[in-house]
């Protein structure tokens, strides 16, 4: 048996690190126990509810031309959180003589185990839209209050009790700058070209710095 390893995580934050090396571990475990092979992990990292991961799609694609014997996933979920895209992917295994299999031994067709299916589709569906409605509802709470609904300030900006404000440093002037080149009639290419052999810090090279003020561990960029 070819073994399509299908596995998802939401961030690529350490602890999602952690938890894909894990999910990884159990599967080999899985698939050494049952005497099958590997044909391939296909690994996505990022939010469960869209049908455009590239890795999905990619997996679907090696379905259609039958590369493997079983898809193995941790849960139902971890595939598809909507209806529509559950039974795209049943059908399609069905069709083309693949079996799927959930190690939390909701869904497994060797066995004949597939009459809770629906059911999980369902419930997944609706867990991921009640997700959903949630945290729209406390972006726009936050909103309301006048606090920052992103994780990471805007180039020129900093958080302080939720709120944004102007940083005392030169970002500000680095934004002012790049609206007046480009109101000029200078490309973003050229802009970000001139900012890059002049040595201006990157948003991605403020926030590292801005991470380190927070923690203490160098001084404020406006301190003397």
């Amino acid at each position: 048996m070819r073994c399509a390893v299908y596995v998802r995580v939401s961030t690529d934050k350490e602890e999602q690190k952690d938890s894909l090396k894990y999910q990884q571990e159990l599967f080999y475990n899985y698939i050494a126990e049952k005497g099958w092979d590997i044909y391939k992990f296909y690994i996505d990292v990022e939010s469960g509810t869209t049908a455009k991961r590239e890795e999905l799609q990619k997996l679907i694609e090696d379905a259609q031309d039958k590369k493997f014997d079983i898809i193995l996933a941790k849960e139902l979920s971890r595939l598809a959180r909507n209806g529509e895209l559950s039974y795209k992917i049943k059908n399609l295994c069905e069709n083309q003589g693949i079996h799927i299999i959930t190690l939390d031994n909701a869904i497994n067709t060797l066995t004949g185990n597939t009459h809770m299916f629906g059911l999980y589709a369902w419930m997944y569906e609706q867990e991921s839209q009640n997700t959903s409605n949630r945290v729209k509802e406390t972006l726009k709470t936050r909103a309301k209050n006048g606090l920052f609904k992103g994780s990471n300030p805007p180039y020129g900006y900093e958080v302080r009790d939720g709120k944004l404000y102007i940083r005392n440093d030169e970002t500000p002037n680095i934004v002012r700058r790049i609206f007046k080149e480009y109101l000029e009639g200078n490309g973003r290419q050229s802009i970000a070209r001139r900012l890059y052999n002049e040595g201006v810090p990157t948003p991605a090279q403020m926030l590292e710095k801005q991470t380190q003020e927070i923690s203490g561990m160098i001084r404020p960029l406006d301190a003397s």
